[in-house]
């Protein structure tokens, strides 16, 4: 799965308070009788947890609160100010849609006098400027590792929104914003192509055909404008009648049969920005599929099924950024019917970007593997509590941090033992990294020595590329773990000019990070030809 730039969008300010899973939330708040005798972090506490985890101020600088931060906050409260419209430029479609969902109440929720509380509260607690860990030590060099570069759309810009391995069908697909599909073989050569409608986000295959999900808008929009097709997979356009249509920024497709009827059913994250869902599809046998939705609410980015229970059905877990920031999982409770409990949640200030199920205690009970990082908001400064994160599962599905690595901008990081040593190890990627003090933190190997003590390296001048997308796959079938980086350089969010300067000119859509371990590699005269030396 391809994280994408649907990730930019206003996660520190409050979501929707109406959502139609849980009701009107503006019932729990204080009438204006109550609030008089309340202090403002009484009043934030009260308003922002309506809503999602608690931010303390300590989370941001004043300067970030006082321009950014709380003006959203105001909007999502009914409280409109001279400058902010959020509704100009929007459809009259969408207007409709945001105002009956509530995203913008036309009343508001809360009293000046209160807000005032809350500002003050604030802008009086938070630092003048956030205090950053000393950064990480950063080997440069990766052992057993080479660095390929297949030729693929060369001298072109990068712009890579999909790289996925299909490990059943053994391809490695990447796509991009141009809207094209490649499948690769084994020695990194263009096996074939295809052309979608829009940038595809994800890939998936079942016996023989392939479902391909396009994003509709890679930039913030609430429009409906992506889809999921089928298609035979080869140089052919499937601008057919699709699946599934008018999806909200759609980012990941999982197939799965969730009602046992032995039909492969669907699971689709809508991103969206103020709309969004996750939704599960039933297929009804007949090419066609029945909605049904788990969660009415932005900001789905994954979903992995998984029996978290133990009771013998495939339950669902997925993730939320938007603000809600938070992983659930849906108990199936068999008959099409799911209930849902929070696993983890943070502050909406976190920015959870990604996350998979891994074992890293060998206690046969999953854990989580997490990358907070999304930082294209209105609070896109360098965080302390951007990174990756391990929490483990105390066999009840009870989880709670064990390791934590400072990498601001995290965006996706997958484990794998790729020494081959018995210990789950870490690949990450950040597409928002400090640019001032970790240029090459972009990707990060953190190899797990033993009892969750990680060292840190990199491949040399890494910087080279934005890195947007990440996959770890045996593409080349030698046994052994290669990771694959996609990168995106258009600048959606600041970065130095020289920077900017050199990914224009030179920077590869897709490197290969070759596992070395295994003798068994291309022929020498094809990676010759790929191999750089950065």
């Amino acid at each position: 799965m391809a994280l994408l730039l649907s990730n930019c969008n206003a996660s520190s300010g409050h979501e929707a308070l109406h959502d139609e899973n849980i009701g009107i939330i503006d019932k729990s708040l204080p009438d204006t009788s109550e609030a008089v005798h309340l202090s403002g972090k009484a009043l934030a506490q009260v308003y922002c947890k309506a809503c999602h985890a608690f931010p303390d101020p300590g989370l941001l600088d004043k300067a970030t609160w006082q321009k950014n931060v709380l003006p959203q906050m105001g909007l999502r409260l009914g409280l409109g100010t001279t400058n902010l419209n959020p509704l100009l430029g929007r459809t009259t479609k969408e207007v409709y849609e945001l105002l009956s969902a509530g995203i913008y109440p036309q009343e508001p929720y809360i009293s000046t006098t209160d807000w005032q509380k809350i500002e003050d509260y604030y802008i009086q607690n938070a630092p003048e400027k956030l205090a950053l860990p000393e950064t990480p030590e950063v080997i440069s060099g990766l052992e057993n590792y080479s660095v390929v570069v297949p030729a693929l759309n060369k001298g072109r810009s990068s712009v890579t929104t999909l790289v996925k391995y299909l490990p059943d069908a053994k391809e490695l697909w990447v796509g991009d914003m141009r809207n094209w599909l490649f499948r690769l073989n084994p020695q990194l050569q263009v096996a074939d192509s295809m052309v979608v409608d829009t940038p595809p986000v994800d890939i998936v295959k079942y016996k023989q055909a392939y479902k391909v999900l396009t994003i509709g808008s890679i930039i913030p929009s609430d429009k409906g404008l992506g889809h999921l097709h089928e298609s035979p997979g080869k140089a052919a356009s499937v601008y057919m009648e699709p699946l599934l249509a008018d999806l909200r920024r759609p980012v990941n497709v999982v197939e799965a049969d969730l009602n046992q009827d032995e039909l492969q059913d669907l699971i689709i994250c809508n991103f969206g920005y103020n709309l969004g869902s996750l939704v599960w599809y039933q297929n009804k046998s007949n090419g066609k599929y029945q909605p049904n939705i788990l969660k009415n609410l932005p900001g789905a980015i994954k979903a992995e099924v998984t029996d978290l229970n133990g009771d013998g059905l495939p339950d669902i877990v997925a993730m939320f950024a938007q603000g809600t920031e938070t992983i659930m999982v849906f108990y199936n409770r068999g008959e099409g019917s799911f209930t849902e409990e929070n696993l983890v949640q943070f502050p909406p200030v976190y920015g959870l970007s990604y996350f998979e199920l891994a074992d890293f205690n060998k206690d046969g009970a999953p854990d989580l593997l997490i990358t907070n990082g999304d930082n294209a908001d209105y609070s896109s400064i360098v965080k302390p509590y951007h990174g990756v994160r391990i929490y483990l599962n105390n066999g009840n599905n009870k989880f709670r941090e064990k390791y934590f690595y400072p990498m601001p901008g995290a965006t996706k990081a997958v484990a794998r033992d790729f020494d081959k040593d018995g210990e789950l190890d870490i690949a990450a990627i950040a597409y928002f990294p400090d640019y001032d003090n970790a240029l090459e933190s972009g990707f990060v190997y953190l190899q797990q020595n033993s009892n969750f003590t990680f060292r840190a390296s990199t491949f040399s001048n890494s910087w080279l590329g934005r890195w947007f997308t990440l996959e770890s796959c045996d593409y080349d079938q030698d046994g052994d773990e290669d990771i694959i980086l996609g990168a995106f350089t258009n600048a959606l969010t600041p970065v130095p000019p020289a920077l900017q300067v050199q990914w224009n000119k030179s920077s590869p859509s897709v490197v290969v990070l070759q596992n070395t371990r295994t003798i068994k590699k291309l022929l020498p005269e094809q990676a010759s030809e790929m191999i750089v030396n950065y």
